[in-house]
């Protein structure tokens, strides 16, 4: 008879039981978010590739190409913060955990994303701060004229599910190592 070793959790981000409604809510937000992300690449894509075809044609771009690159794309980038916090898929250095045992590599999990907590909070009081002075102290691109301010709301709502998304992350892993998450923690030296 052979004993069956307890497999890890598949779901990184498993909250305790009152909390995963809220688990999966923001989970399906954050999803939605970065999905929000592709779409907006996607279209600086295609309004990009119509003003080379405009500049091929006529000899002029669409107006404000660059503008609008910067603005969404900036946008984009920062609605793909909350989705690789919590799918794990931000840069790792693999090399460090590589020997380590399941508790080992959850107590470095939850460890990192106390530094994207610090991360994320910081920038968004920063970005906050930001979105103050541009409201305060207006500015517009040159040939379009949009206001610049108008990209800090998304980005504050990016960062505010990054913040969320580290949240979920710390907690998983907190639980993951200490084996309050179903399984039995797994010695560190496994």
């Amino acid at each position: 008879m052979s004993a069956v070793a307890p497999q890890p959790d598949p779901n990184p981000t498993a909250l305790p039981r009152g909390w995963r409604g809220v688990g999966r809510f923001f989970r399906l937000v954050i999803t939605g978010w970065a999905l929000a992300g592709g779409c907006l690449i996607l279209a600086m894509a295609i309004y990009t590739a119509a003003s080379a075809i405009r500049n091929l044609v006529t000899g002029a771009p669409l107006p404000g190409e660059y503008e609008l690159a910067m603005h969404f794309i900036a946008i984009a980038i920062f609605s793909f913060l909350p989705y690789c916090q919590l799918s794990g898929a931000n840069v790792t250095v693999d090399i460090l955990t590589e020997g380590m045992g399941e508790r080992g590599k959850a107590m470095m999990a939850a460890f990192s994303s106390i530094f994207a907590i610090a991360l994320s909070a910081l920038l968004l009081r920063q970005m906050s701060l930001g979105l103050r002075d541009y409201l305060r102290y207006p500015e517009m691109t040159p040939i379009l004229h949009i206001p610049l301010w108008t990209a800090f709301p998304p980005i504050l709502v990016s960062l505010f599910l990054m913040l969320v998304a580290s949240l979920m992350t710390f907690v998983a892993g907190w639980q993951r190592a200490r084996g309050s998450d179903g399984h039995p923690p797994v010695d560190v030296t496994s």
